[in-house]
């Protein structure tokens, strides 16, 4: 077993796996948008994000207007990935 905060033979450290999320990626017009609703909605329930890999790379895309968050490419390299799951219980 890996030290913590470490990698471990299987990925990123299981630290890496819960949320460390420090920028959160949002459509434009759904950012624009929740300034005007009523009653008040944040921009993460308001959202309907998804997010997969394309031919390319990663790809966010916004279902509510139909438009691409970002789309990134990883120009022909195969990075390395950690699907593990965390559970918080």
């Amino acid at each position: 077993m890996s030290e913590p905060n470490q990698p471990s033979n299987d990925g990123l450290p299981l630290e890496a796996l819960s949320l460390r999320i420090t920028n959160y990626l949002a459509c434009t017009k759904c950012a624009a948008e929740i300034a005007t609703l009523d009653p008040p909605q944040s921009l993460q329930d308001y959202s309907q994000i998804d997010a997969g890999f394309t031919d390319w790379g990663v790809q966010i895309w916004c279902r509510r207007h139909q438009l691409n968050i970002v789309h990134i490419d990883f120009q022909q390299q195969r990075l390395p990935a950690d699907f593990r799951r965390l559970e918080l219980s």
